[in-house]
């Protein structure tokens, strides 16, 4: 494609070759929400029974009585869910208006640029022998696998981008809002979320953005060229107080945690240090399977963010303890036919701020 740097070259013999294709041969299906069937009744029933089924359907319901109420709704991602199967169905949440901010780990962008470039991730066996991969350039999260080489052509794209950008400080919203566009304007037959957020004015938040594809990308650039542009984590911080501000009042849906979770409450408290009048987070959805007792931040309820005057003190909230690629699936798919015959109208964040 024009303008996509070369996958890079590798040294392999072709014994090494035959065994790479053979391990990168079965990719990992990404799920859209209609591939699913509608499962709006399966939640609701969910919702009267025990356990882990009642918390979906509690959080797939409270999800649904906000989304209508009119708030704005901010989505806090973390863990490795684009790989895994549900990159799909955050751009057609996006597209369908279910989503109106993303605050997120700047590894979801590695995973989104590879699919968008045309590579899969592959599934693999978690007993993988992973000094073969090492030898054979694959990279291993789990039960999936993904070529290295594919992987360093992320990380040249990521450079290309941040070379044709003018010299300046940029947040990261900023910057993955001129990725969708630059993904736009390649004329890329495939979608991304990168794009489809840059066509609905929706921003990403990427808070530890260093720790990435992006992060090297940039690195890289600023070593070839004597103007360059960087990343202004104190602009970053501002820009989502502004949006606070500009967003009224609003909902967080987390899943996994860490920086993330943290940026998207503490939003709150940098709003207020700045001067603005602001309303605190008023309901929340969390999916984790970390523990609150040893007193890490993934683990943490949204009930102890009152405390700290992030969430409201008359927050609802719904905590469900499980896994990502199960749970999340099931509230999207169930908000999606939910607000399918609706007319939400989107809110278009993006337009608030003035961007290069």
């Amino acid at each position: 494609m024009k303008d996509i740097p070369e996958l890079p070259e590798e040294k392999l013999t072709k014994e090494q070759t035959k065994r790479k294709q053979q391990l990168l041969k079965h990719p990992v299906k990404q799920m859209s929400i209609e591939d699913n069937g509608d499962l709006t009744k399966l939640i609701d029933n969910f919702s009267k029974a025990s356990f882990q089924a009642r918390k979906i359907g509690e959080a797939a319901k409270l999800y649904y009585s906000e989304i209508k109420s009119g708030k704005t709704i901010i989505w806090s991602l973390a863990g490795s869910i684009f790989s895994a199967g549900l990159r799909q169905m955050v751009i057609d949440s996006i597209n369908s208006n279910l989503v109106d901010a993303l605050v997120c780990t700047g590894a979801l962008f590695e995973q989104d640029m590879l699919e968008a470039l045309g590579h899969k991730h592959y599934i693999c066996d978690p007993k993988q022998d992973d000094s073969e991969l090492q030898e054979l350039h694959i990279d291993r999260v789990y039960d999936h696998v993904l070529d290295e080489m594919a992987l360093k052509q992320v990380d040249l794209t990521f450079k290309r981008i941040a070379m044709e950008m003018e010299a300046g400080n940029y947040s990261s919203r900023e910057f993955m809002e001129y990725c969708g566009k630059w993904l736009r304007n390649k004329n890329q037959t495939k979608t991304s979320v990168m794009q489809a957020a840059y066509e609905k004015k929706i921003p990403i938040f990427i808070p530890a953005i260093n720790d990435c594809s992006i992060g090297i990308g940039i690195a890289m650039s600023q070593q070839e060229q004597d103007y360059m542009m960087t990343i202004d984590s104190i602009k970053d911080l501002k820009e989502i107080a502004f949006m606070k501000k500009k967003a009224g009042d609003t909902g967080i849906v987390v899943v996994g945690g860490g920086v993330p979770k943290n940026y998207s409450q503490d939003a709150i408290i940098m709003a207020e240090m700045l001067g603005y009048d602001v309303n605190k987070h008023k309901f929340g959805i969390q999916i984790s399977t970390s523990d609150e007792r040893d007193g890490g931040l993934s683990g943490s309820t949204l009930k102890e963010a009152i405390s700290w005057g992030k969430n409201d003190k008359s927050m609802k909230e719904v905590m469900v303890w499980g896994e990502a690629t199960v749970y999340f699936s099931l509230i999207i798919n169930y908000i999606y036919y939910k607000m399918k015959s609706k007319q939400r109208k989107f809110k278009t964040l993006n337009k608030y701020f003035k961007s290069k």
